[in-house]
């Protein structure tokens, strides 16, 4: 900004001393000594702009002695200057004009100019910059890995578990995974969580605890569908993945709207024909409710509208509500995730302490809840031992990370075990000591 400010001053400050009065007047005095044919030498024109600016009325002192280019004499002179200030006004019109339309072309041409020559210079400066960026960047991946590096590493395997358990029961077919489009679904939604799981890991090792609950929204929604699915019958599961053309169509109908839809040919116009056709006959079957958001759900249930927060509701979630919202505050332009940046120092937030690299580990934290919870959700009804002994391996994982998570958490505090052993004793101490005797 500073150099911003700078560059308009010294742009001012030129644009002033190119209209000021003596350049003006030198020029007018020049192109009225030519269309008088006079040739008036440097040094007579700067006298004539001299006289002229010092002039008191209509007295003109003129320090030109004749002969000279004004004449041979005093009033062949006088005769001269009269001439040319006659001549001058429309001269003055004349130079202004060219001067401004100048000024007009030159401006834009100057700044493209200083905006190369400032863009070379912050390029010159660039590598340094990015050196600087990268190590900060390290840095914070080693404090992250540090503190959260084990948990988040168990939580790793624990997704690629969490997927193996999902293609045994594709193979099993026991409990939700008996039904044909549920199990279709339910085997998306895993794989999904699994990539999803995977973002969340990336973005928490290199310390960017907010992008890992923005992704943890995602993984909360996706085990929401698929948590609702899993009881339910095949017919849900059969809506939910039609009501594809129902999303499709509204982006599409979005795009039209805004003007960013693309050039279209006769493969996509037949396309749009088809998408429309399966919407108009999934209505038709299951009821105006389908079109809406969630409509495979609102029929499920008998409803005309169904909201997100319903369906958590429906499958015993909404005691995580509180982290939704953390994490919508992260994903939505509001003040508070405008304002709220994630440390890696210590500090505190209305009077508790914050450890370095918060939000971390509350992502890796809700992503262990969630895949156990899912996991455990899908083997209610299945009797296969297989699928039961790896859920019980998952919940395992689920515990030791949720341990390794808060064994970190009380070393980034400050609460090792010799520390409170000390702060302890400390207390003993005080209770020991006897108060002092009042006179």
């Amino acid at each position: 900004m500073k150099k911003m400010l700078s560059i308009q001053k010294t742009l001012d400050r030129c644009i002033a001393q190119s209209i000021s009065m003596d350049k003006l007047l030198t020029l007018a005095l020049t192109r009225a000594a030519e269309r008088r044919k006079i040739s008036l030498t440097e040094e007579e024109i700067r006298a004539l702009t001299a006289a002229f600016l010092n002039a008191d009325g209509e007295k003109v002192q003129l320090d030109i002695d004749p002969p000279c280019a004004l004449g041979d004499n005093e009033k062949e002179v006088q005769e001269t200057v009269q001439a040319l200030v006659d001549e001058l006004r429309e001269s003055i019109t004349d130079v202004w004009e060219k001067v401004t339309a100048a000024i007009s072309q030159a401006v834009p041409h100057t700044l493209s100019s200083v905006a190369e020559l400032i863009g070379d210079y912050i390029s010159e400066q660039a590598i340094e910059h990015s050196l600087n960026l990268e190590k900060a960047h390290l840095e914070r991946a080693e404090t992250v890995q540090q503190m959260w590096g084990k948990p988040i590493e168990q939580l790793d395997i624990m997704r690629h578990i969490v997927l193996e358990w999902n293609h045994a029961a594709v193979l099993h077919r026991k409990g939700a995974y008996s039904k044909s489009n549920t199990s279709f679904a339910l085997s998306k939604l895993v794989a999904r969580a699994y990539e999803v799981v995977g973002e969340i890991i990336t973005l928490a090792r290199a310390g960017y605890a907010d992008g890992a609950l923005a992704r943890w929204r995602s993984l909360h929604e996706i085990c929401v569908v698929a948590m609702f699915l899993a009881p339910r019958s095949d017919k849900c599961a059969q809506m939910y993945l039609a009501h594809h053309c129902v999303e499709e169509l509204r982006l599409l109908d979005t795009d039209r709207a805004s003007g960013t839809v693309r050039a279209n040919n006769a493969h996509n116009y037949r396309y749009l024909y088809d998408l429309r056709r399966q919407r108009d006959a999934m209505v038709a079957k299951f009821g105006a409710a389908f079109s809406k958001d969630l409509g495979w759900a609102s029929v499920e249930l008998g409803r005309a509208k169904t909201t997100f927060r319903e369906l958590e509701n429906h499958v015993g979630l909404e005691t995580l509500r509180r982290g939704y919202q953390e994490a919508n505050s992260t994903v939505h332009g509001g003040a508070l995730a405008t304002l709220s940046r994630v440390s890696l120092r210590r500090g505190n937030v209305d009077g508790g302490a914050i450890p370095p690299a918060y939000g971390c580990e509350v992502a890796a934290n809700y992503t262990t809840a969630f895949l156990s919870m899912l996991i455990a959700e899908l083997c209610l009804e299945t009797e296969s031992a297989d699928l039961l002994t790896m859920n019980i391996v998952i919940m395992n994982f689920a515990s030791k990370i949720r341990s390794l998570i808060r064994q970190a958490q009380r070393e980034a505090s400050g609460e090792s075990p010799r520390t409170r052993l000390l702060l302890r004793k400390a207390a003993q101490r005080e209770l020991r000591r006897k108060p002092r005797r009042t006179i």
